[in-house]
């Protein structure tokens, strides 16, 4: 099954819980976010304004607290673990953000619309 995603976002259901998972909404606000700051990259084109997109990557922040209630108490405590020992610190989290937000390398080259992971890597986002 292909997940509802990949086929675009479906507005008439986007807020109906049971037409997706957590993980598909999740994966929907990511692509949203590619799919706006290219636009804002686009409108934005003629001005002194610098738009491109940046994934944190795996941070181990206290985003994952409500993991236990979505995958109860032990899927939640083994997800907290696992962030604790393989995910960034918030600090190095925040260095590709950072990079596009004060590198004179982003006006001087003129990187505008551009997908970047950590840290401060330009990718090709999947189609």
């Amino acid at each position: 099954m292909v997940p509802t995603w990949m086929h675009g976002i479906d507005f008439e259901t986007l807020n109906d819980e049971t037409k997706s998972t957590t993980t598909e909404r999740y994966a929907r606000s990511k692509f949203a976010n590619v799919l706006f700051g290219k636009a804002l990259a686009r409108r934005l084109a003629n001005e002194k304004v610098w738009v491109n997109i940046a994934h944190p990557g795996y941070v181990a922040t206290n985003l994952i607290r409500s993991s236990k209630d979505v995958m109860g108490e032990l899927g939640g405590s083994i997800l907290h673990f696992v962030t604790s020992k393989v995910g960034m610190a918030p600090e190095v989290g925040a260095l590709t953000q950072l990079y596009l937000a004060t590198s004179p390398e982003i006006v001087n080259k003129d990187i505008r619309g551009r997908y970047f992971i950590p840290i401060a890597n330009e990718i090709q986002p999947r189609k």
